[in-house]
């Protein structure tokens, strides 16, 4: 666990909801990657909480399906599935070529106005080499849409559903040349966002579909490069 992130608890947060979170988060920016055995005792010294409450947080990322207890051998941060991978892909790609079509038919401020602050963000983001606030700032972009559509809950479904292409994305921008992959996501992200602008249903969807099926077309290489994350 040399790169566990250890974050602080915020202000109003229980001690059980603090243990979660940082499990949860470290989990999906992979300080925590697949395959890493956890130990109640040993994240209960790090976060100072007693042994209730990682015990808890283990419970709730199982059901997540973040976490895989083996009867014998121990408790596992769960590999990502390419099987799920790709009939998530069919879901993502559905859902947001849908709400893209919407957000050409209307998109008003202050939806647009942050939409225009993500893209600003990220190239700076780009800038300065740093993926994991990219990836933060790629979410929002795609949240945003949903909102600026009222289709906020929506958005959590997609996000509750895809946490293993969450995780698939955060390595496919950490691996290499991060610097060409975020590229690459951020010209898509100006198109997306210039077409919603322009009301071009079709260059959206477009661009929208390419950008989802990106991350699995990288999955074959990123399998050959790292067979162990993957189940």
């Amino acid at each position: 666990m040399d790169n566990f992130e250890l974050r602080e608890k915020a202000p109003h947060e229980t001690v059980r909801e603090y243990a979660y979170r940082v499990l949860y988060q470290n989990i999906m920016t992979l300080k925590l990657p697949p395959g890493t055995a956890m130990s109640e005792q040993e994240l209960s010294g790090v976060l100072n909480v007693s042994r209730t409450p990682v015990r808890e947080a283990f419970i709730r990322l199982a059901e997540k399906g973040l976490l895989e207890v083996l009867p014998q051998r121990g408790t596992f941060v769960s590999k990502i599935h390419t099987e799920q991978l790709a009939e998530f892909r069919f879901f993502r790609v559905t859902m947001e070529r849908a709400i893209v079509e919407l957000a050409c038919q209307e998109f008003v401020d202050p939806w647009k106005t942050k939409l225009e602050f993500c893209i600003f963000e990220q190239g700076k983001f780009i800038a300065s080499g740093s993926a994991a606030n990219f990836f933060k700032s790629d979410n929002t972009l795609h949240s945003l849409l949903y909102e600026g559509c009222g289709k906020p809950h929506i958005w959590q479904v997609v996000q509750d559903s895809n946490l293993d292409y969450a995780r698939a994305r955060v390595l496919n921008v950490s691996d290499g040349d991060a610097a060409e992959q975020m590229n690459l996501l951020y010209e898509q992200h100006k198109g997306i966002v210039q077409a919603v602008f322009d009301k071009n249903v079709k260059v959206a969807k477009d661009i929208m579909t390419e950008h989802i099926n990106k991350v699995m077309g990288d999955v074959a290489v990123l399998k050959q490069e790292y067979p162990e994350y993957f189940g």
